[in-house]
C-alpha cells in the first residue's frame, strides 16, 4: 500500500468545519465490511440494550426537535448512513429545520433518485469514502450502479464533495474520480482501541489531564434507539449520555456521565476512552474546563427549540 500524504490529509480536515455536530448512525450493523471498523463491537454491545435496527423517521423528528439548530447534523455515525432507507428524507428534514449538514459515505444503498433529491440541498461538506482495491474494504459491492452513482457525483454541482480513500483505489474507479479531487490516507485511528490492533496499533495511553485537538466531546453520536454516545470513536457505548427521545439536548452535557468525562479530562482518576484516542494530547495548561464549556457558548439560549 502507499503511504498517506500528509499534506493531502491535512487538506481534507481543513475543509471539514467546526463547531458542534450531532452525528447519525441510522442503522445498527454494516455490510460495507471494512476492516478498520470495528462493527462487530458496536452491534454487540448496542443489541444488548436494544433490538432497534433502524433509526424511525418519526422517531429522528423527536430527537431533532430537540436539538438546537446551531449544532450541525451529520449523517454519518458508526455504519452507513443509507442502509437506512429513510436516511435522505431524514437529511431534508433536518436540512428544512435549519441544521447545517454534512455527509460521510460510502454511497452504499443510495439510489439515483436519493442522488437528485441531494443535489437540491446546500452541504457543510459532503465527503465520499470510496472503494478501495480490495486491501480494507469489501471490493464485492462495486457494482454498475455504484459506478454509475460516482459518475453522477463527479459531474454533480455539490461544491463541498470530497473523494475519500483509505489505501489504493479500486481498479474499476480509478478513472472516474479525477486525481486532484481525490484524498488518500491510510487507517489512523484505532477507534480507542476497538480497532484490531495488526491494522492499527492502540496508542499508549494519555496519563493526567488532557484535552481533545478537534472537541470531540461536542462532536456526539445519536443511535437507532435515540442513546447518544460521547464521539465517533465510542463504538463500545463506554460513554452514553442520555437519550434524545426524552432528554433535552443541552441535558446530555449536564448529566453524571459527561460530567465524569469531563472531570477525568481534567486530571480525575477513572475510566476515560480518550485517553487511547489518536486526537488526545495532554494538557498543558493549567487551566481546567466546565462540563457546560462550548465553542458557542450562545448554544444553551437556543436550546429551546
Amino acid at each position: 500500500m502507499a503511504e498517506s500524504d500528509p499534506i493531502n490529509l491535512q487538506e481534507l480536515r481543513s475543509a471539514i468545519p467546526g463547531g458542534r455536530v450531532l452525528e447519525i448512525t441510522t442503522a445498527t450493523g454494516c455490510i460495507v465490511g471494512c476492516s478498520y471498523c470495528p462493527q462487530d463491537k458496536f452491534v454487540s454491545r448496542q443489541k444488548a440494550v436494544s433490538q432497534v435496527k433502524h433509526l424511525g423517521l418519526e422517531e429522528f423528528r423527536r430527537c431533532l426537535g430537540r436539538v438546537p439548530t446551531d449544532v450541525d447534523i451529520s449523517f454519518a455515525g458508526y455504519s452507513e448512513p443509507w442502509l437506512n432507507p429513510d436516511c435522505t428524507e431524514m437529511v431534508e428534514h433536518a436540512y428544512m429545520c435549519g441544521h447545517g449538514i454534512r455527509v460521510f459515505t460510502t454511497l452504499v444503498g443510495m439510489n439515483r433518485r436519493d442522488l437528485r433529491r441531494l443535489q437540491a440541498l446546500r452541504f457543510r461538506v459532503f465527503v465520499v469514502h470510496v472503494f478501495d482495491d480490495g486491501m480494507y474494504m469489501n471490493g464485492r459491492l462495486v457494482r454498475a450502479k455504484y459506478l454509475d452513482l460516482i459518475r453522477q457525483l463527479v459531474d454533480s454541482d455539490i461544491p463541498s464533495i470530497r473523494f475519500l480513500v483509505l489505501g489504493e483505489v479500486h481498479p474499476d474507479i480509478v478513472g472516474i474520480i479525477p486525481a486532484g479531487a481525490l484524498y488518500r490516507t491510510r487507517p489512523l485511528s484505532s477507534r480507542g482501541g476497538s480497532v484490531d490492533p495488526k491494522i492499527v496499533e492502540t496508542r499508549p495511553p494519555v496519563v493526567g489531564a488532557l484535552t481533545c485537538a478537534e472537541a470531540r466531546q461536542y462532536r456526539n453520536v445519536l443511535l437507532p434507539n435515540g442513546d447518544v454516545t460521547l464521539c465517533c470513536m465510542d463504538f463500545e457505548r463506554r460513554h452514553v449520555l442520555g437519550n434524545l427521545l426524552r432528554d433535552e439536548y443541552k441535558d446530555l452535557f449536564e448529566g453524571p456521565v459527561f460530567r465524569e468525562v469531563v472531570d477525568c479530562m481534567n486530571g480525575m482518576d477513572g475510566f476515560l476512552l480518550c485517553r487511547i484516542c489518536e486526537f488526545a494530547e495532554p494538557k498543558t495548561s493549567a487551566c481546567s474546563f466546565n462540563a457546560g464549556e462550548t465553542a458557542d457558548p450562545s448554544f444553551l439560549e437556543n436550546s429551546g427549540q
